[in-house]
């Protein structure tokens, strides 16, 4: 006798971005560890962009395009700075010079990074509600 549903009510609506969030981490991990650059570049861009949709999709982000550009500059400045390790245009006192591969996943990350930049340009400036 509780129940008042009616055919107008709508049913409860899932969101995909958990999902995508947990592809995006795992991709980028894997991509990362095992030196694959189109997959570390295509987890990191897929894991920003699924945190500001996810963000942005509860309410508690208003300006996407604002999560989204720190996001990217984040991942360049880390991406630059194992880049510079791997170079040695740093000089890192953490035995970065035995470290194989640095500069190839800094580029990633940095790349990833830039595409993210890109693509917070074209994010909606403001949440539409």
């Amino acid at each position: 006798m509780g129940d008042h549903a009616t055919r107008a009510d709508s049913p409860p609506r899932t969101s995909p971005w958990p999902i995508l969030i947990a592809v995006g981490l795992v991709g980028a991990e894997v991509g990362i560890i095992l030196d694959l650059f189109p997959v570390a570049v295509g987890g990191l861009v897929l894991l920003a962009r699924s945190l500001v949709g996810i963000l942005s999709e509860s309410g508690y982000l208003s300006r996407p395009r604002v999560l989204a550009a720190g996001l990217g500059v984040a991942f360049v400045a880390v991406g630059l700075a194992l880049y510079g390790l791997g170079t040695g245009l740093l000089a890192g006192g953490t035995g970065a010079e035995t470290l194989v591969g640095l500069e190839s996943r800094g580029l990633a990350i940095a790349v990833a990074g830039a595409l993210t930049l890109a693509g917070a340009a074209v994010l909606p400036r403001v949440r539409r509600a």
